[in-house]
């Protein structure tokens, strides 16, 4: 220990949970507003695993972080006493709360096996994220003295050397991975270390140099790639096209200094065409004069009136991306979406997208990333994907090609 990346774990399965007290990493970062939870598709996710230790006769004690709290400490609405409340509700028994992670002896030594205690928000701590190793450990002693057992399902944390990531397995000698750990884990490694093809990529979102380590580590396993979202607008930009009042990244701030994004784009385009990879953009868009919610103007091909901002990929797009040949694709992975698809009228050519992959799910292997993938499940073609994953931060890394800390720590399976 530590381990390999996206090698296969220790399980839940792989361990003696009747009567231990069993320390589960969660990520239950969830949208919340004014106290009420807006979407708990994590915290669903997470249940197998939970319901596991219940079930087995373990004394279930639950952490995990929410927000981003000042370094001062607790703030009221970052606590995580309204998850457990509805955690509550979701596993249909009583969740206690301990309202200081760093003091929940006196909570702990109360459980009795089938019993839920959930720890205060992580955060309220600098130890959990600091960058000091030390001071991490420091925290990981105390939270590692609550337990016997360390499991961890907060693949969305995955990418973070925390304290409860890889602190507390360290500290215990051993971490396990969850079942939504281990369901991310095998997805992940089918994808990325030995993809079935023909692949076919989906990649949306903002910017260019957000996923410039995507992009470059995809294009040596893609066939085919599909660009949406505002990203786009660069590439088209590369090629010369108008891209109007379009949100529009032409250049960025890197640690090498300013490097311009336009410029990147097409040598991406000419590296894509050298290696065989054939490149999807948008032929029409869905625009508006301004940002909002409204009906939208459609334009005749790619070039953006300079009156106009695109806010998703247009009808012909749509019929474009959709021709990309699902049927003969044998793995599929989606980053990002093609539009602001939190707006009602522009959310169309996301979901556009989503319908050829739920239509061919029974030949391709569809996985789904980023940070809007809660999002995604609510579009009705959800329980055909394969895989939407809990992770935005961590299924990025992985999709560049990186070592996420929270899995590489996790012990090795014999």
């Amino acid at each position: 220990m530590p381990g390999s990346a996206l090698g296969p774990k220790l399980s839940i399965d792989d361990l003696d949970i009747k009567d231990k007290n069993v320390l589960v990493r969660v990520d239950f970062n969830v949208p919340m507003k004014d106290g009420k939870i807006l979407d708990d598709f994590r915290m669903r996710s997470a249940l197998p695993t939970l319901e596991k230790v219940i079930n087995s006769g373990g004394k279930l004690i639950i952490m995990s972080h929410m927000g981003r709290p000042a370094e001062t400490g607790y703030e009221a609405k970052y606590s995580l006493k309204p998850i457990a409340d509805h955690l509550g509700t979701l596993l249909g028994k009583p969740v206690t709360f301990a309202a200081d992670c760093m003091d929940a002896a006196a909570e702990v030594a109360k459980l009795t096996p089938g019993d839920v205690l959930v720890l205060e928000n992580l955060r309220f701590y600098p130890h959990e994220g600091s960058k000091d190793k030390d001071q991490r450990l420091e925290m990981a002693k105390k939270l590692a003295s609550y337990a016997d057992l360390y499991v961890s399902d907060a693949f969305g944390t995955a990418h973070r050397d925390a304290a409860s990531m890889t602190g507390v397995p360290e500290v215990m000698g051993q971490g396990a991975s969850g079942y939504l750990m281990k369901k991310e884990i095998d997805y992940f490694s089918k994808a990325l270390k030995e993809p079935e093809k023909p692949v076919v990529a989906i990649v949306g979102g903002a910017k260019v140099s957000d996923k410039i380590q995507l992009l470059e580590n995809m294009l040596k396993t893609v066939n085919q790639m599909v660009i949406g979202g505002a990203m786009a607008y660069t590439f088209l930009k590369a090629q010369g096209k108008s891209t109007g009042k379009s949100k529009c990244e032409t250049e960025a701030e890197t640690k090498k200094g300013k490097i311009d994004i336009v410029e990147l784009a097409g040598k991406l385009l000419s590296k894509a065409k050298e290696q065989g990879v054939e490149i999807y953009l948008p032929v029409d868009h869905r625009c508006s004069a301004e940002f909002k919610d409204v009906e939208p103007v459609i334009t005749s091909d790619e070039n953006i009136p300079d009156d106009l901002m695109a806010l998703d990929i247009g009808p012909k797009t749509e019929e474009l991306y959709c021709s990309v040949d699902f049927a003969k694709a044998k793995t599929a992975i989606w980053n990002g979406p093609m539009g602001v698809f939190e707006l009602e009228h522009f959310k169309p050519g996301t979901w556009a997208v989503a319908r050829p992959l739920a239509d061919h799910s029974d030949s391709c292997c569809s996985i789904v990333g980023g940070g809007d993938s809660e999002r995604r499940e609510k579009s009705g073609y959800a329980p055909k994907l394969s895989h939407i994953s809990t992770g935005g931060g961590a299924s990025l890394e992985l999709l560049e090609g990186k070592v996420l800390p929270g899995l590489a720590i996790l012990t090795d399976k014999p």
